[in-house]
């Protein structure tokens, strides 16, 4: 979670009179979703629009700066965010390069790559200068907005007085960056280039820049209106030349695509505008071309650059889920497991206001209800169905903010989210807003599940929850996937990502909870078009929570630790925001255990075996100790006697599990173990 102090003071803009029309649409930016499972790569269902709800318009965020075109949605929690939110201009990493602004255009280097015993980084180090001109004049300090966006590449203006300069692209995944000029305008270097075969190239103390497209005189270029210039960060093994031939026109912008199928998600990306390019697949994707142009040193270890214009990633598909199957479990653990639902039940104490705190609350009562129905106890799944019903009534209200100031939701129509009215961690500057909602909708799921007749009332509410992190909105109110990052298969946490080192995210468990929840929702509503989207989700976030946070195979050997708990756009940190502590470092990784989280976290026993290792015997009793203990039940037969022994020793838990829900998990884990 972006765990941090919230910034400067609150405006609240009220319009009671008016609302937004939330109109879904799964295929706004040209991604399609199929159902996992189905037989063979399947397209999308169509979508047309298919609800709308009504919210108050209030704004509850000042953001520092706007740097957006009047057309181009306000980008919270994309790798560029700051490009468009950030007070004071820092820099953003389109992996693997490092670009900062500067007043006279910016700064591209290839970041080297720092290790210790906590942190692997690679921030922005400096460069290839580059500043533009009007060659007819114009004052020389500009100004930059967004003026198109997806989720993987954005592109900038620049102006001058005159008028608009040059338009820059910027790509993850693509190691140059594309200018393409306005007007007649003058691009000076930093550094003297000098001619080599293929091409032009600067080298500087950061590395070396190949300059393509058009003519270098010394350290200046001239481009005519619709001329195009490319700088490229190179490796320090590549072939100037080579790269010269692999480069057709600049990179426009990225189509996102996913499909489903045979037990597997596919996520495409192809690099628009261009016949041929360079691309660097992140960890875990493949390049549909040679990548024999050379390699990157990364925090993710080397990575090859390569010969083409398409990059794929395939994942094992994870099933949605909310349920065990405790069919096998014994009557004595039956009748205790019962008991203990009872009890946690009754001392369940009214959910808090916030959406955060609140949707955690709303979905440990779903997971109590789904562990009553899975012991077959209908009259305590009504009696938790009925609780939770009864606590998620006050926010199914479209209009609830028009009277009160808690538990309910409206419309910022300018930095365009829908935010809880109480705010938490920064929701109102759209930090975590797939955390916070993915709770709803889990909540949401398992009641219309068990409750169809209560789907309608939901319907209006948790379309807008699921329309402001996955679908987005048909008129532009909202943005589809909001936090999901489709090049590295994770999603950011910040909203307005002020960072450094980038954006982040810390608590990946609670990202693929998030998805989960969705799908259920989809699942409980009739909605297939939105559970396909949310199991492509889900699918491709439990691969990034193993392969960059829990189980990573390529740390630098100067960092100490198995796990990353703390992923950075350019720096990857064994840290929290809120505790030093090996048991939260670790914990925030896993909650909330479910039956979801058996899907993905126990695959490897040995690997879960080194983590806890590495927390030591004291994370069982810090913070998070109780999602610690679950999580050392999937590292063999020891481990788990052990931790049963120590679950029912255990009289505290975190917010959003319980002892029912501890126990539930012990023993749907000794039931798969068999």
């Amino acid at each position: 979670m972006t765990r941090r102090t919230v910034g400067p003071a609150v405006e609240a803009t009220v319009a009671p009179a008016l609302a937004v029309t939330v109109a879904v649409a799964l295929a706004l930016t040209g991604c399609t979703a199929t159902a996992a499972g189905d037989a063979g790569p399947t397209s999308a269902p169509t979508v047309s629009p298919a609800a709308s709800v009504d919210l108050p318009v209030e704004r509850l965020a000042t953001p520092p700066s706007l740097r957006v075109a009047a057309d181009v949605i306000p980008p919270t929690n994309r790798w560029y965010s700051s490009l468009a939110f950030a007070a004071e201009d820092v820099p953003v990493y389109p992996f693997p390069l490092a670009v900062a602004p500067t007043p006279e255009g910016f700064t591209v280097g290839v970041p080297p790559v720092r290790a210790g015993a906590s942190t692997i980084g690679a921030a922005f180090a400096g460069g290839l200068g580059v500043a533009l001109a009007g060659a007819d004049g114009g004052d020389a300090a500009l100004e930059r907005i967004i003026v198109r966006a997806d989720e993987v590449s954005v592109t900038l203006e620049y102006a001058d007085t005159a008028g608009p300069l040059a338009r820059v692209t910027l790509a993850e995944g693509s190691p140059v960056v594309g200018v393409v000029a306005s007007r007649k305008i003058t691009i000076t270097l930093s550094q003297p280039v000098t001619q080599e075969d293929g091409g032009a190239v600067g080298r500087t103390a950061d590395g070396a820049f190949l300059i393509a497209g058009a003519a270098v005189d010394d350290e200046t270029v001239t481009l005519d209106e619709g001329d195009a210039l490319q700088v490229a960060g190179l490796p320090a093994d590549a072939d100037p030349s080579a790269w010269a031939a692999a480069l057709g026109a600049p990179v426009g912008g990225v189509t996102v695509s996913a499909s489903g199928g045979d037990g597997s998600a596919t996520t495409t990306l192809r690099y628009d505008g261009t016949d041929r390019t360079v691309v660097v697949p992140f960890d875990g994707a493949e390049a549909d071309g040679a990548c024999d142009l050379g390699t990157y040193d990364t925090p993710y270890g080397d990575v090859p650059a390569c010969a083409a214009t398409t990059l794929v990633r395939t994942v094992p598909t994870i099933s949605p889920a909310s349920r065990y199957d405790l069919e096998g479990l014994s009557a004595t653990d039956r009748d205790a497991l019962t008991a203990q639902i009872a009890a946690d039940l009754d001392g369940t104490a009214p959910a808090p206001a916030d959406t955060y705190f609140g949707g955690k609350a709303l979905a440990r009562l779903a997971a109590l209800h789904e562990v009553a129905e899975a012991l077959g106890d209908d009259g305590l799944a009504d009696r938790v169905a009925d609780r939770l019903a009864t606590e998620l009534d006050p926010w199914l209200d479209p209009d609830g903010c028009r009277d009160r100031d808690a538990r309910c939701f409206v419309y910022d129509d300018r930095l365009r989210l829908v935010v809880g009215k109480s705010v938490s961690f920064g929701s109102e500057e759209g930090n975590d807003h797939h955390f916070h909602y993915g709770y709803f909708l889990f909540a949401a799921g398992v009641l219309g599940a068990a409750r169809p007749d209560l789907v309608a009332e939901m319907t209006p509410v948790m379309t807008a929850l699921a329309a402001d992190i996955v679908t987005g909105a048909a008129d532009g109110a909202l943005p589809a996937l909001r936090t999901f990052d489709p090049y590295r298969g994770h999603s950011w946490a910040s909203g307005f990502s002020p960072f450094a080192d980038g954006n982040n995210q810390e608590s990946s468990s609670e990202a693929v909870a998030a998805w989960n929840g969705v799908a259920l929702w989809g699942a409980a509503s009739g909605d297939e078009a939105l559970r396909a989207r949310a199991v492509w989700l889900l699918s491709t976030e439990a691969d990034a929570a193993r392969r960059l946070w829990l189980e990573p195979a390529a740390l630098a050997p100067a960092y100490e630790h198995p796990i990353v708990s703390l992923t950075w756009s350019a720096k990857r940190d064994y840290a929290t925001w809120f505790s030093p502590e090996p048991s939260a470092i670790l914990g925030i990784q896993l909650l909330p255990l479910g039956p979801v989280a058996l899907e993905y976290l126990g695959e490897d026993p040995a690997r879960v075996a080194v983590n806890l290792e590495d927390a030591g015997d004291a994370a069982y009793d810090g913070p998070l100790g109780d999602y610690v203990t679950g999580y050392a039940s999937l590292a063999g037969a020891d481990a788990l006697a052990a931790a049963r022994t120590r679950i029912a020793q255990r009289s505290e838990f975190d917010d959003g599990w319980s002892k029912a829900l501890a126990e539930a998990w012990i023993a749907a884990v000794e039931l798969r173990s068999g």
